[in-house]
């Protein structure tokens, strides 16, 4: 019989993503944090007055800190991934870091190709928080997200859900600005939007801002997707043709997953890898239940407690 491709170890590179994911998080926390202390202490100026509490007035920094608290929160699904090797995240905070990283996205983009031409690259890329707020944190974001572990999709209602921000911003501004206007206690036209009101309609540019970030959040959905499937088809052919895991049946190849989870033990709670062990069944056809394969699993990986050997 051929013998089978070895591939990739997928154990050792879900630790690495760990370890990674760990580390770009802190990245984003730590210079979000720099970034808008810089603008909450900073001294006003002739083109930036939104200081001190003012500072949330400005996109830029919303949107930043909506993503420090999405990476934030992904740092101990990490931790707990290099230390139960499960690193996997649920939908609901999947779609979270989705909101967070639509928002820097439409950030990174506006300051790019709309506020770089008129002020300058240097200035609104580069100089002082910009780099951090402007540059940095919205690129690292973006990666994160697309590199995730993640068994979700991203669904067109998602997206509808990922556009909120900045249509919540988008009106918030429109009326603060121009209905209320900074005289009579709203905000000032700090992004200078009255000059393409002069050629477009309020109620136009509204609609053209949020479908701008739809078409933002629909191209990292479709991104997303494609390397999710590409990761998940891969960890898949690892589980299905790896010699770790070659085995006649379906019960030794989980006996086998069980000895390599239990020679890892942390003393934690156990976690029962249904998703691989369904993997695996793609393979073998055995027609096990996921509830038979868990139970299966469940009973090797105790089985020392009944005098059994520990290993395969």
């Amino acid at each position: 019989m051929m013998k089978r491709k070895q591939l990739p170890d997928a154990l050792r590179i879900n630790r690495i993503r760990c370890i990674l994911a760990i580390v770009v998080c802190c990245i984003i926390c730590v210079l979000v944090f720099v970034g808008v202390m810089e603008q909450v202490v900073g001294e006003p100026n002739e083109q930036i007055s939104e200081v001190g509490w003012k500072s949330y007035r400005m996109f830029t920094i919303l949107s930043n800190m909506l993503m420090a608290i999405a990476a934030s929160m992904c740092i101990p699904f990490a931790v707990d991934g290099m230390r139960y090797r499960n690193y996997h995240l649920p939908r609901w905070y999947v779609d979270f870091m989705y909101v967070g990283t639509t928002s820097v996205a439409v950030t990174f983009l506006t300051a790019l190709l709309v506020l770089s031409p008129v002020r300058g690259l240097k200035r609104i890329m580069l100089d002082d928080n910009n780099i951090m707020l402007h540059l940095i944190c919205p690129v690292l974001s973006i990666l994160l997200f697309f590199f995730i572990n993640s068994d979700h999709r991203i669904s067109i209602k998602d997206s509808l859900i990922a556009t909120l921000p900045v249509a919540i911003y988008g009106i918030l501004y429109l009326i603060l600005v121009f209905i209320i206007g900074e005289e009579g206690g709203g905000w000032r036209d700090h992004y200078q939007m009255y000059r393409a009101l002069e050629y477009i309609p309020i109620p136009v540019m509204l609609i053209a801002s949020i479908l701008i970030g739809f078409a933002i959040a629909t191209l990292l959905r479709l991104v997303h997707n494609a390397i999710h499937k590409w990761m998940k088809d891969n960890t898949e052919k690892y589980y299905q043709q790896s010699e770790a895991f070659s085995f006649p049946n379906i019960e030794t190849a989980i006996k086998a997953l069980a000895d390599i989870d239990r020679a890892h033990d942390k003393g934690g709670e156990l976690t029962v890898p249904r998703r691989i062990m369904i993997m695996m069944e793609k393979e073998y056809h055995s027609g096990l239940s996921v509830e038979e394969m868990c139970l299966k699993y469940i009973e090797a990986y105790y089985r020392d407690d009944q005098g059994g050997s520990a290993q395969s």
